[in-house]
């Protein structure tokens, strides 16, 4: 409803806009283009909208603004805005990120001939969700190559690479923890939030290829193992046929508690060509695919768990042991990778057909404990495009790596979680509702796009009027601080979704660190559905 009424204040707005320039007769006309006359005071006489955030188009009524662009400077907030349009009697404007006490002040001319006015009453400037850039960097030459090293810094020490399709996973003991792992990269990464450092995690040199397709945690398995203890490494490998390794089991380093070059890893699944595992978030099964065919294994892991206890020999070959693994089903679209997705509940799964471009639904069979063969959800087979949509005539382009999100306006509802995922090839993130409504969440800035024609870009700000990616990869999700993390490929950067932060909401604790006043906890209830 507020999006609505936005729009309706907008729309009012235009023709307003259109009406003073061109609407007028002559004598109306004349009286918007009296020039400066520096003699005379400069009048703000009203605004409108009162109240809007970023970006927000902006009408500022008074006196003596002159007809010159170039010679008007608004600051909104002591931030200054873009002017679109001046008129003697209006200025029209966007109101700039973090212009958070609204003050407006209009100047007019330059130097020993400058006037300036300020409105008798503030903008309310409402925060709202942006995108930002947390680390990385692409220079002209694209030559930065790859670096550990902090997050900010002259461009010779600061961290840079992010360079290879990749995929994110947060730490479940360590939640300032986020490790990335890349198709094309012999590296885990650990990206250290509270340090604010990228280094190597794990070298990992049981792994025959380079192609990490995807990491996960373990789930608590009473009396088996405890939650986040081990991690599930994916390969894309067909080196030794059936036989070849998939998945690898890392354990937990207990000197430094955590996953390093100290870790020990083992294979524990063997087939080729695994585009990646993943945990049921209720019962801690492993299930892992192969796109030779389309198959979907099942691994339960008390089995594995039983037999490492009992001193015995793991014997990881699918083929060789079906005894050791559940064939689940084939999704009928061999030879392309697919990833999978369990909502939160563990009730069904979303399995994204990448380079075919839709999205497949796993409904959970609660009596044996499965997944059943999916059907398709959203986006068209082989049809590649862009299109907010329903289900089939949503039109998505290589989509990767997704997160579902508890959505407040959902609450009592059968399914209370909306799915946010990277779009690669579109340059953005989408939303996927449990309806199967797919909309633009951030990206494709359109403010941005007048000025090179390209929806893609590196720019950070608004969700939707400014912000640009190119070939995003990657997310995870914190909703203890409604943050977003985002690995941008060719941006070569981790960029980051969050609400505005106000300098004057930043208090200082007995320690010396800065903390916002509103602190965290329920705040993953604000995340944008607009």
């Amino acid at each position: 409803m507020k999006e609505k009424l936005k729009r309706f204040q907008w729309a009012l707005l235009t023709v307003l806009v259109f009406c003073l320039g061109g609407c007028k007769d002559d004598d109306a006309v004349d009286a918007t283009s009296v020039p400066f006359d520096p003699t005379q005071p400069v009048v703000i006489t009203d605004f409108t909208p009162k109240e809007g955030g970023a970006y927000q188009r902006l009408l500022i009524y008074g006196e003596n603004f002159g007809t010159d662009k170039s010679q008007v400077k608004v600051k909104i907030g002591g931030v200054d805005a873009v002017v679109i349009n001046v008129k003697s009697t209006y200025i029209y404007c966007f109101v700039p990120s973090g212009a958070f006490d609204g003050n407006i002040e209009v100047t007019v001319g330059e130097g020993d001939n400058a006037v300036t006015a300020a409105a008798s009453t503030p903008f309310t400037y409402e925060k709202k969700m942006v995108v930002g850039t947390l680390c990385g960097y692409r220079n002209d030459n694209d030559n930065q190559g790859w670096r550990n090293g902090p997050f900010e810094g002259p461009d010779n020490v600061r961290a840079c690479g992010f360079a290879n399709p990749g995929f994110m996973a947060v730490d479940p003991l360590n939640k300032n923890h986020i490790y990335i792992a890349y198709d094309g990269h012999k590296q885990i990464q650990l990206i250290d939030l509270e340090r604010q450092w990228v280094e190597d995690a794990m070298d990992i040199n049981e792994i025959p290829t380079n192609r990490i397709r995807s990491i996960c945690f373990n789930k608590a398995i009473p009396g088996y193992a405890e939650e986040g203890e081990y991690m599930f490494i994916a390969i894309d490998y067909d080196g030794q046929g059936n036989t070849s390794p998939s998945v690898y089991i890392a354990k937990r380093n207990p000197s430094t508690n955590q996953f390093d070059n100290g870790s020990e890893v083992n294979l524990i699944a063997s087939y080729k060509q695994c585009n990646g595992a993943t945990v049921h978030p209720i019962n801690g099964d492993l299930y892992f695919n192969s796109y030779e065919l389309g198959q979907v294994w099942r691994l339960d892991l008390k089995k594995y768990f039983d037999v490492i206890n009992a001193g015995r020999n793991w014997t990881p070959n699918v083929v060789d042991h079906p005894e050791l693994f559940d064939y689940l089903f084939t999704i009928a679209d061999p030879n392309w990778e697919f990833q999978i997705y369990f909502h939160p509940t563990g009730k069904y799964a979303y399995i994204s057909v990448i380079n075919n471009h839709y999205i497949m639904r796993s409904d959970f069979n609660e009596e044996t404990q499965r997944l059943v063969t999916p059907y398709v959800f959203a986006g068209g087979y082989k049809q590649s495009g862009y299109s907010d949509d329903v289900g089939a005539s949503a039109r998505f382009n290589n989509q990767r790596q997704g997160v579902f999100i508890y959505n407040p306006d959902y609450a009592g509802s059968e399914d209370e979680y909306d799915y946010y995922f990277c779009d690669r090839l579109n340059f953005c993130v989408r939303k996927l509702t449990p309806e199967g409504i797919a909309s633009t969440y951030a990206g494709r800035g359109s403010t941005s796009a007048l000025g090179d024609g390209n929806q893609w870009g590196t720019d950070d700000g608004d969700l939707r009027e400014t912000a640009r990616f190119r070939d995003i990869c990657a997310i995870v999700y914190y909703p203890e601080e409604n943050i977003f993390y985002i690995q941008d490929e060719v941006g070569r950067t981790i960029r980051t979704i969050s609400m505005e932060e106000d300098p004057s909401e930043t208090v200082v604790d007995e320690g010396g660190d800065t903390t916002g006043e509103t602190g965290t906890g329920d705040e993953s209830t604000e995340v944008s559905n607009e």
